[in-house]
């Protein structure tokens, strides 16, 4: 992460739910997309799975559907909460030292929502 600290991805029920499929149970513990070395994938990672595939699309520009996704059609969730799914510090720095909260409950609402949306 750019942020040095650690992020806790929610996921959705259907994301879960493939997992669960194509997952062996053994590697659902701890980071599920894993470096050749057990490590976190690096930030290129993808970028060049999707460059192999033949794949034009950017990770920047998934990141981005999502945003708009989450500013247009989940308006009575807060702009923080979205960022906050996409790992983007919030706030200013006096904000940032009295939000002690990851809000994980309504980042979970909300990827749900973004779970049904790409996989109805």
């Amino acid at each position: 992460m750019k942020m040095k600290r650690p992020h806790v991805v929610t996921l959705s029920d259907a994301a879960v739910a493939l997992l669960e499929a194509y997952t062996p149970e053994d590697m659902r513990e701890g980071l599920i997309f894993r470096g050749l070395r057990g490590k976190p994938l690096t930030d290129m990672a993808l970028s060049q799975t999707m460059r192999s595939a033949g794949r034009t699309e950017t990770v920047h520009g998934f990141r981005s559907s999502f945003r708009d996704w989450a500013a247009e059609k989940m308006p009575t969730i807060p702009a923080m909460v979205a960022e906050m799914a996409l790992a983007h510090k919030v706030g200013t720095a006096t904000e940032q030292a009295y939000l002690r909260s990851d809000l994980r409950d309504m980042r979970r609402a909300l990827m749900e929502a973004w779970g049904r949306h790409v996989a109805p």
